[in-house]
């Protein structure tokens, strides 16, 4: 399953797939590099709705990210546009297949190639416009801050007027981390090499990344399978293989029962959205739970479809300590704990109670979530199949670290607690990541600024319930129902605003995302 999605590939992967397809293989280096400037520079000819008479700067590194530039240049070239090349380098400091791109590049017509030094004379701080600046400076090399010539002339590039195109990674732009210096190359759009790089979907990078565009370089594509890391897509890829949506022998109990646990006196919001949501996605029956003394204060216009049930409460309008002990879990499919709750004493001993005696899958949420802080390890001490979906704060206070921590390194903050914990972490953020305890991990391809906004997170809870009731697999579940999920934020956003979505407004589109990706319609 999911063999066609697409493969991201650290830094040392890529050179490791390089190796191979030269040194197994047979394909020289040249090849590769005269492959990938070609395909970036056909990029680049869409972009600018052709080449011809268009005004080109390049600026190029020693390494072979230069020598992918001075390749693209000569293609520019030939295809009819004018091309400045700035060496960030003495020509004879190259070397291999970037000396050879050089030495076929010296003397083509529509090609000029100066020194920085010589561009520093009086053109810096020219003001001029291109058509396109490129950048060819480092690709997957960038570690740290750049200095000397490198910022100078990086800060020079993104002051020039034109479209912003890089090669393989925005100079700047750590290409495992996403990490950026203070100077880094903005681009408004990115052709990389062979593969996606995690640094141009997480953090700054993703922003500085623009536009992204995968480019073969003419190798095997059997050398980037495999990969344990992954872009979580819709249409595109057999994410939603084995998940029979559809079938006419299945009935509303097929589908499956899903409980969600929810809600306290002032936040019965979070509790009815979750179980609008897991309604919405396609649960067979839905019910919501909540402390005996709030589903009077549930708004009238929570569907008629959902059935509730009310539990024992303590005096602040909280779960009690033993609210969940008398719950038949049998008798459902897969269950949803947290938005809500409260961050009560009772009530975090009661999930906790819950989850030790439950054998349905669960998913954790928000104040579920926090029920465990300070005592995380209390997590692995249950027989549940077990998704977590913390944001940021959520998981630097279960994991007793800095937020900064997790903000900074999400990718392996969620694979180490994935295998920690043993369960499915769906760390959410701009993009969410996904983790499964056995080190796989998928970054999510959907998503938009307007799902930062309370409550969308008890939405993406009451989702995962929906598919983890209907289907067995649950790990294809929930990676189903995250990107079923902003899938549908995308088209509540294209429809209204990315200004003013709301929670709301994402389960409305939910039947929308559904029919978008089952009839491959990406709109």
């Amino acid at each position: 399953m999911f063999a066609t999605m697409t493969p991201i590939l650290t830094s040392e992967q890529m050179r490791a797939a390089d190796r191979a397809a030269i040194e197994e293989h047979g394909i020289p280096g040249l090849v590769l590099m005269e492959n990938a400037s070609r395909g970036a520079c056909d990029v680049l000819a869409s972009l600018l709705d052709g080449l011809e008479g268009r005004e080109l700067l390049v600026l190029c590194g020693r390494g072979n990210n230069g020598g992918d530039g001075l390749a693209l240049a000569r293609h520019a070239a030939i295809a009819g546009a004018e091309v400045r090349c700035i060496l960030l380098a003495e020509p004879e400091e190259l070397s291999g297949d970037a000396a050879a791109q050089l030495r076929m590049l010296q003397g083509f017509e529509g090609v000029e190639i100066s020194g920085w030094a010589g561009a520093q004379n009086g053109t810096q701080n020219a003001a001029q416009a291109y058509d396109a600046v490129i950048d060819a400076v480092l690709g997957t090399g960038a570690r740290g801050e750049l200095s000397g010539s490198y910022a100078g002339a990086i800060a020079w590039c993104n002051a020039l007027g034109g479209l912003k195109y890089a090669l393989d990674v925005p100079t700047g732009v750590d290409a495992d981390t996403g990490h950026a210096g203070t100077v880094a190359f903005a681009a408004d759009a990115t052709a990389t090499m062979a593969a996606l790089k995690p640094g141009l979907l997480l953090g700054p990078g993703a922003q500085l990344s623009g536009d992204l565009y995968v480019v073969s370089i003419g190798s095997p594509p059997a050398l980037y399978r495999g990969s344990a890391l992954e872009l979580l897509e819709g249409a595109s890829s057999s994410l939603w293989e084995g998940l029979a949506l559809v079938d006419p022998g299945r009935n509303k109990y097929d589908r499956g029962k899903a409980l969600v646990i929810a809600g306290s006196r002032g936040m019965t919001g979070a509790g009815a959205m979750a179980a609008e949501a897991a309604l919405h996605a396609g649960a067979g029956l839905t019910v919501l739970a909540l402390p005996d003394d709030v589903p009077a204060a549930i708004p009238h216009t929570l569907a008629h479809e959902i059935m509730t049930l009310a539990l024992p409460a303590t005096e602040a309008g909280s779960f009690a300590e033993h609210a969940f002990d008398d719950i038949d879990l049998h008798a459902y499919a897969a269950l949803a704990v947290g938005p809500g709750l409260s961050r009560s004493d009772e009530t975090a001993a009661a999930v906790r109670r819950l989850l030790g005696n439950a054998s349905l899958p669960v998913v954790l949420d928000a104040d579920g979530i926090n029920a465990f802080a300070g005592r995380a390890d209390e997590l692995r001490e249950r027989t549940c199949p077990l998704v977590i979906t913390p944001h940021h704060g959520e998981m630097a206070r279960l994991l007793g670290v800095a937020r900064t921590e997790v903000s900074g390194t999400p990718l392996r903050v969620a694979r180490d607690a994935a295998a920690r914990f043993n369960c499915i972490v769906v760390l959410k953020g701009a993009p969410t990541v996904i983790a499964a305890p056995d080190g796989r991990a998928w970054i999510n391809s959907a998503g938009n600024p307007g799902m930062a906004t309370g409550g969308t997170g008890d939405v993406l809870t009451g989702v995962i319930a929906a598919l983890l009731a209907g289907f067995p697999d649950w790990l294809a579940a929930t990676l189903a129902a995250v990107y079923l999920h902003s899938r549908a934020a995308d088209i509540a956003s294209d429809r209204t605003t990315v200004h003013a979505l709301t929670a709301s407004d994402i389960i409305r589109h939910l039947h929308d995302a559904y029919r978008a990706i089952l009839t491959q319609d990406e709109e």
